[in-house]
């Protein structure tokens, strides 16, 4: 295991806050509970970056209390996997079971609201003035997007010559392996990188509640016979389900192939440019939907559909906003009954508290056009947000694509590339900058204004008694959003809420956990850990058509 694995899982679950008195540089915010302590949502841009290097800096040791899925002599501490009853006992399987959870949907919801927009039925007048409404904001954002392209470049260039500057250092790797050419192309089909490295890719559509089909590739092994227990892999935002399988054999999805694992990796709505039930892609209400449609909606029928086919509770890891969307539906008032269907949740750079980054620019100026979506919907539209980005992935070359996004993304999100290898770049930029709705973004800009996805005002549980077994990876240098302010509130206030593991991996960033080629030895043998301790055993396969 690497030395940047930093595991706080078996550390005393005893926090001696008199050691750490300065309660704002600790945390930032209101995320343990102290009576004098600021409230994270109230955290001004300088409080932030401090503790964004609070996590560099001091991850703790007291991070995590000492929670584990199965105690070290074997005996079982609550948390094992629920055996199924016997058939002649006539009892429900486990998705019958999973159906009786404590909370409800009519719980209080700590989500932060965010009404859809009513749009309605588009008659040929209308659709007419939308068309023009939409190329004037394509033209004004397009030509926004050339400036912060410019912007960029200009920057890397001057990190470049600037003898001051000084980057994370750059991640040791194998000269061959650096240097080898493995004849992949830059594609952006999940069926072309599974079948190259010797895999099989079944695509499967899968049906929201509300008419939206979702594209989900089922990954296996043709040499195996009987499939292993189901994880499900979703990603995060401006992103798709193939960011998963463009780091080689050392792709996490590939890599939980080889480790017997039966793996989805799935999709929100329109991505990979899938369809509604109802809507064309030119109507707006195709595109008016953000992250709570996606957690009451996309994720419920992604995880219904593995476990039908499966008869098992899948795992679940995230990635970004993958992690956001799971952590909303799993909290009260949304669909607490999820938890109960699933082994266990595994969060990767979990968007949940927002980093420094979503303060400056342009995030700074798209938090002004967040306080009205009259005002952000005529700038941006109401459909795809900057189109031009999708169009230059589509027509450049790769190489060249990939290479422009890297800066660009390095000037926006703060991103690293010192854990990439370089020849790799362009295929990551394959699966990054898809198109996304203009809603969803207006909701990111709302997280930005409000600093975390739930309401951080109270000290009640966000989550019920539902929630799965949860281990969460965070990068130290991951600046877009904070992972240690997380941990402190599960601490603090989740009572319900099993942290099995916890991890801060030094000099990593946001898309490193997935992307760096260090990440088979820093980030997968602490998920396949969770995974082998909360797996659902072989003998718990059932028919579940039943429970539908």
């Amino acid at each position: 295991m690497g030395d940047n694995y930093k595991d706080y899982s078996r550390r005393p679950a005893h926090v001696d806050h008199s050691a750490h008195p300065d309660v704002a540089h600790e945390s930032g915010g209101n995320t343990r509970g102290m009576p004098d302590e600021k409230n994270w949502q109230d955290s001004s841009t300088g409080e932030l970056e401090r503790a964004a290097q609070d996590n560099h800096d001091r991850p703790l040791g007291t991070l995590v209390g000492d929670w584990h899925v199965k105690e070290e002599d074997g005996q079982d501490d609550g948390l094992r996997y629920e055996p199924a009853a016997s058939a002649a006992s006539g009892a429900h399987d486990w998705f019958a079971r999973s159906n009786n959870f404590a909370a409800t949907t009519d719980d209080r919801c700590f989500v932060h609201e965010l009404p859809r927009p009513n749009y309605p039925t588009q008659t040929f007048y209308r659709r007419c003035v939308l068309a023009g409404f939409q190329l004037a904001s394509a033209i004004g954002t397009t030509l926004a997007f050339f400036l912060i392209v410019g912007l960029s470049l200009f920057t890397a260039g001057w990190h470049k010559v600037n003898p001051f500057h000084k980057g994370p250092p750059r991640a040791r790797v194998e000269r061959e392996y650096a240097e080898r050419v493995s004849g992949e192309r830059y594609s952006a089909r999940a069926a072309y990188y599974a079948e190259y490295w010797g895999w099989r890719c079944e695509d499967v559509d899968v049906e929201t509640e509300d008419g939206f089909v979702l594209r989900v590739h089922h990954l296996s092994d043709p040499k195996r016979e009987k499939p292993g227990p189901p994880v499900i892999l979703q990603h995060g935002i401006l992103s798709n389900s193939v960011t998963f399988m463009v780091n080689e054999e050392r792709s996490l999805a590939f890599w939980l192939l080889e480790q017997g694992y039966d793996v989805y990796c799935s999709n929100i709505r329109t991505n990979i440019r899938m369809p509604h039930r109802t809507w064309p892609r030119s109507d707006p209400r195709y595109w008016a939907w953000g992250v709570k449609d996606i957690a009451m909606y996309d994720l419920p029928a992604i995880v219904d559909y593995v476990g039908k086919k499966t008869g098992l509770k899948p795992a679940y890891i995230g990635h970004s906003q993958g992690c956001g969307t799971m952590y909303i539906a799993l909290s009260r008032g949304v669909r607490p009954d999820l938890g109960n269907k699933l082994s266990c949740f595994i969060s990767l750079a979990p968007a949940v508290y927002a980093g420094p980054c979503l303060r400056h620019f342009p995030f700074s100026l798209m938090r002004r056009f967040a306080k009205s979506r009259k005002v952000w919907s005529l700038v941006f539209g109401v459909r795809e947000f900057i189109p031009a980005i999708s169009l230059f992935q589509r027509y450049l070359p790769g190489w060249l694509f990939g290479h422009l996004a890297n800066p660009v993304f390095a000037f926006i999100f703060g991103f690293h590339d010192h854990n990439w290898l370089k020849r790799q770049v362009p295929k990551f930029f394959r699966t990054v900058a898809v198109p996304n709705s203009s809603e969803l973004l207006f909701y990111m800009s709302i997280f930005s204004y409000k600093n975390c996805v739930f309401d951080t005002t109270t000290t009640e549980p966000w989550f019920p008694p539902s929630m799965p077994p949860l281990a969460i990876f965070y990068g130290t240098l991951d600046t877009l959003v904070l992972g240690k302010p997380l941990v402190e509130r599960i601490r603090s206030h989740e009572p319900h809420v099993r942290l099995v593991k916890a991890v801060a991996l030094e000099n990593y960033e946001h898309q490193d956990p997935i992307w760096a080629h260090t990440a088979i030895k820093e980030v997968y043998p602490g998920i396949l850990e969770v995974l082998q301790q909360t797996a659902p055993p072989a003998s718990a396969r059932r028919k579940v058509e039943r429970a539908y």
